[in-house]
């Protein structure tokens, strides 16, 4: 955006005479000093300075000239005085824009940016130590577990490395390479563990990944995925409540059968076996009508009584 662009601008007095460029800086809305972030703010902040030619003002190379000077017997206005405090509230503004809010109250009593610069240093600086230590801790317990992938245990060391490169505590490759190691399983990558031990020349963060991952891939072709026992005792109990039918044609629906693909009995109720009644009985009770040649005693047997003989009065 335009406005975070740094602006040189030229300031003509009223008097006609030329005045030295006067620089106003502005810094990117992003760029806000927080309470954990200081060396990463400070580190950007010394960059654009130094680019402008105004980093003298914040590190005391520039201090406030005289604020008078003599001249044949009679004190003036120094213009060097001047220059320097124009350019210097230019930058202290600067500056003051690029802190959060909650830090501002701790400068706006500086007189310079110089003053400025060294409170935020002073106040951050034992933070930054505490840091580092807080750093060197998580990276000495850093480790593989089961749940956490090649590329996700070696991001975690490459970000707490580099944190600590910007923190000023630059790490040696080869210490890197001993944490890297410490924090595997030394069963599951031994054999990676031993071919870096036995080399010569030190290996690189790039290459001790690549070959971390091929291992890992290796492991996962030559590992067979445990059941899930869960599932089967689920389904298993789930059938064992379940009474058993054998089967058979009486049965409405056989064993894993759809409902509707087979017609369904009228009754599954099995009666018992009647007793048997006779040739001429059983063609009795089919038959509509009850003929003479029945004798009443079947009949009785039949329905359960007598039938109706008519008697002479």
């Amino acid at each position: 955006m335009a406005d975070d662009i740094p602006i040189v601008v030229n300031s003509i007095p009223s008097n006609t005479q030329q005045s030295p460029t006067l620089t106003m800086v502005t810094f990117p809305s992003s760029l806000k000093l927080t309470p954990t972030n200081y060396l990463s703010w400070k580190t950007q902040i010394e960059a654009f300075l130094q680019g402008l030619d105004l980093f003298k003002f914040i590190d005391g190379s520039s201090l406030a000239p005289p604020l008078t000077v003599a001249a044949d017997g009679t004190s003036t206005t120094n213009a060097a005085y001047n220059q320097w405090f124009h350019q210097d509230r230019l930058l202290f503004g600067a500056l003051i824009s690029s802190l959060s809010p909650t830090i501002v109250p701790l400068v706006s009593n500086a007189a310079s940016s110089f003053e400025a610069w060294t409170i935020l240093a002073k106040t951050y600086a034992s933070t930054t130590r505490g840091r580092i230590k807080q750093l060197q801790h998580w990276l000495k317990t850093t480790t593989k577990t089961p749940d956490k992938s090649v590329s996700e245990f070696m991001q975690q060391i490459k970000i707490i490395v580099d944190e600590l490169a910007n923190l000023g505590k630059t790490m040696d490759p080869e210490d890197v390479t001993d944490i890297i190691l410490s924090g595997l399983d030394h069963k599951t990558y031994k054999p990676i563990i031993d071919s870096i031990h036995a080399r010569d020349q030190p290996i690189s963060f790039h290459e001790l990944h690549e070959k971390l991952i091929n291992q890992e891939l290796t492991l996962a072709q030559h590992t067979t995925p445990s059941p899930n026992i869960h599932q089967p005792l689920t389904a298993f109990a789930a059938q064992s409540q379940k009474p058993h039918k054998p089967w058979n044609t009486q049965s409405p629906n056989p064993p894993n059968s759809s409902a509707g693909l087979l017609p369904t009995p009228q009754s599954t109720h099995f009666n018992s076996p009647r007793p048997y009644l006779g040739k001429c009985q059983w063609k009795a009770k089919r038959s509509k009508p009850v003929t003479s040649d029945v004798s009443d005693k079947s009949l009785e047997m039949l329905f359960g009584f007598s039938p109706f003989v008519p008697h002479a009065y």
